[in-house]
């Protein structure tokens, strides 16, 4: 993101460019674009993503090459954070997801305490039940239920909108589908992210000690 010479003032002179870390030289080469990569940024629980710091132009060597039209920077950015709040969504369902899959199987193979009886006592005679059948236990694996399910299906949701979008027959279909779509994404983003936190933690209490194994 960037402004080109004579921009307007404020966000709407903000241009987007593609700035590779090389670039082709005059002879069909590959060349340094001067791009260097300042810092390593560490997020918490999110070990798959490379996010740096960059650093452009130190030897004033350094090209970028405009995307669509000048000015238009924000507009493109914002398209391109929808489709990234969705998938901020879809982690955080994804990972409510694997937690809840986890201690529903261990709900089910794990023994511990006996069955209550009709009249609310237990009888020390007979065998071990699973846990899955503990009222608090089935509590917890039904909250993770709903909130997976419940997540997902915003989830599903926002990326038919997006779809639709695209695939829009006319202004006023897209114009309709984009409206949905900005009501309900900042939801996709944030929700999934925080109830998947009680989902999870959910998930550690069924299978207790063993899930900070497990889950961590």
């Amino acid at each position: 993101m960037a402004r080109i010479e004579g921009a307007p003032r404020g966000t709407r002179g903000i241009s987007l460019f593609v700035v590779p870390k090389n670039r082709l030289s005059s002879d069909g080469s590959l060349e340094w674009n001067d791009v260097t990569t300042v810092a390593d940024f560490q997020k918490l629980g999110q070990k798959g993503y490379c996010t740096t710091h960059l650093g452009f132009g130190d030897k004033n060597d350094c090209k970028g090459w405009l995307v669509g039209e000048p000015h238009k920077g924000l507009h493109y950015m914002f398209l391109m954070m929808n489709a990234a709040r969705i998938a901020v969504g879809r982690g955080a369902s994804a990972i409510a997801s694997a937690a809840y899959y986890a201690s529903l199987a261990y709900a089910n193979e794990r023994p511990q305490g006996r069955k209550l009886s009709s009249d609310g006592k237990k009888n020390p005679d007979q065998k071990q039940t699973l846990i899955i059948n503990h009222p608090d236990v089935r509590r917890m694996l039904l909250k993770q239920k709903s909130i997976v399910e419940g997540t997902m299906s915003l989830v599903i949701l926002a990326a038919k909108y997006y779809d639709l979008i695209e695939t829009a027959t006319s202004p006023k279909e897209k114009e309709k589908y984009d409206l949905l779509l900005e009501m309900i994404i900042p939801i996709v983003k944030t929700y999934p992210s925080e109830a998947g936190i009680d989902a999870v933690n959910a998930g550690l209490q069924t299978l207790g000690g063993y899930g900070f194994v497990v889950l961590h």
